[in-house]
């Protein structure tokens, strides 16, 4: 991919999750932020996922109406965000980042694997900032253990979220953006 072209679409999907980050406000942990960033690994490669990963929870974490994350937690969250563009791009390889789901059964199967692969990369990424969290606040083993009990409930609020935005609308964003923008099954476009 040219370098103008994948900075271009680094642009474009971070300002869209910023956007949708904002335009979800009222709903905690109900985001489509993780669907994009998995979406552009999927198809553009993991260096743009990262790159997408990191802007958007550069501005959204920093320019945020609940409160700005601060240096260390900032971090975190980046790190954690990258567990979706890894995912994005370890399926989108495996897949040869093909557009083409097929038809019914085929489709279905593609979804359910879309669907538990967005809410295991919640699940990760959650474990991890949960506990790391606890440890910069707590500093202690108890302190993470705390943290992930009083954060089960958000954390299945997100998991669960992208379970579904994965299953049914993560494949109409790679369709769609696929017939836009022409992706070859080695991850470069035209």
């Amino acid at each position: 991919m040219l370098r103008s072209h994948g900075v271009a679409v680094m642009a474009v999907f971070s300002a869209l999750a910023v956007a949708s980050n904002y335009a979800l406000l009222a709903f905690p942990q109900i985001k489509l932020m993780d669907s994009l960033v998995f979406v552009s690994a999927y198809l553009f490669g993991f260096g743009v996922g990262a790159g997408v990963a990191i802007i958007t929870w550069l501005v959204y974490g920093s320019v945020n109406p609940l409160g700005a994350a601060g240096f260390p937690l900032l971090i975190v969250l980046m790190v954690g965000e990258l567990f979706f563009a890894f995912s994005g791009a370890l399926l989108g390889r495996r897949w040869k980042r093909s557009a083409v789901f097929g038809n019914g059964r085929r489709f279905l199967n593609k979804s359910l694997v879309l669907g538990l692969t967005g809410l295991l990369s919640a699940f990760v990424y959650d474990f991890w900032t949960n506990a790391i969290d606890g440890l910069l606040i707590y500093r202690s083993i108890e302190g993470i253990a705390l943290r992930w009990i009083t954060g089960v409930y958000f954390a299945l609020a997100h998991e669960l979220a992208d379970f579904v935005f994965f299953a049914f609308v993560v494949p109409i964003l790679i369709v769609a953006i696929s017939r836009v923008s022409y992706v070859k099954s080695d991850g470069t476009s035209i």
